[in-house]
């Protein structure tokens, strides 16, 4: 449904493109173009004002569409920050937390009403949201697949729903979507060039100050593995790094009958998993058993 969602939404915006290109006898798109939310509020509503059909209705409809789509991404946000939250501290009630989140919220988004706010808002976007997502996600894809293990997760998808993964998926979540997105990493690696905003540069204050947003956020990784290795009780760091690495003795369902089930199963398994000396069989039998 995302998919065709998506391709539907790029029909659909790239022909309202095409036609204000055609009809300003523009040389290319990118004359008439706007990334962010100029492509939202300037140049879809220009097209919709030029229909000849139910214009106001048209406009409402995509408006009103605009709002239920940012109501759906704030509860998303905001119920991730709630669990995060209500998981460290679960004395709280869940209504003083998503009050205290929704005027956090608030108070930092008065800053983007401001004159200069879409500036500080694509420039916010690009290095604190869409750059460090890329690079967190890649981390994240990589950890699941090729450290857990897509045979492992497909197994406990098995062990809590009784559904066995389907080779697509599998190829999918162990090949596929990493590679992809390590991929686009390197590539906006290789062809980055300095942000601008419609044209405007900014100044190498706030460039520096952008890279300092990129590295809060991605030096969490890196800051909470070595609080994660310190943490260890091994003497041996090696020892520490490599347990690291692994899920936890107490990792599993809560329910104690079903723990010590899903623990017989793991233990099963990895029994069978040692007798394989060869690793590519190793990476064959993580992905396809």
């Amino acid at each position: 449904m995302d998919t065709l969602t998506s391709m539907l939404a790029g029909l659909i915006v790239f022909g309202v493109i095409g036609h204000l290109a055609h009809v300003t006898n523009a040389p290319d798109l990118s004359k008439v173009v706007r990334g962010g939310g100029g492509l939202a509020f300037i140049t879809y509503p220009d097209a919709i004002a030029k229909f000849t059909f139910w214009p106001q209705f048209f406009a409402v409809a995509f408006f009103l569409m605009l709002f239920v789509l940012g109501i759906g991404s704030i509860v998303g946000m905001a119920t991730t920050i709630m669990t995060v939250i209500r998981d460290r501290f679960p004395h709280l009630k869940p209504s003083l937390v998503a009050i205290g989140i929704a005027i956090a919220g608030f108070g930092i988004g008065i800053i983007y009403t401001t004159s200069g706010g879409q500036f500080l808002l694509d420039f916010l976007d690009f290095y604190g949201a869409s750059f460090v997502a890329l690079v967190l996600a890649v981390f994240e894809i990589v950890t699941f697949s090729w450290i857990y293990g897509v045979g492992r997760l497909c197994r406990d998808i098995e062990f809590m729903l009784g559904i066995r993964t389907g080779l697509y998926w599998r190829i999918c979540w162990g090949f596929v979507t990493p590679i992809m997105l390590i991929a686009i990493l390197i590539y906006h690696i290789v062809t980055y060039e300095a942000f601008t905003s419609n044209g405007y540069a900014f100044s190498n204050g706030m460039y520096a100050f952008g890279w300092c947003v990129f590295a809060a956020g991605v030096l969490q990784l890196p800051a909470w593995a070595v609080y994660a290795v310190l943490k260890r009780k091994e003497t041996n760091w090696k020892e520490r790094i490599s347990s690291c690495f692994r899920p936890t003795y107490d990792w599993g369902p809560e329910d104690t009958e079903l723990n010590v089930k899903y623990r017989e199963s793991v233990e099963k398994h990895e029994q069978t998993q040692a007798l394989k000396r060869n690793l590519f069989r190793k990476i064959y039998d993580n992905v396809f058993h």
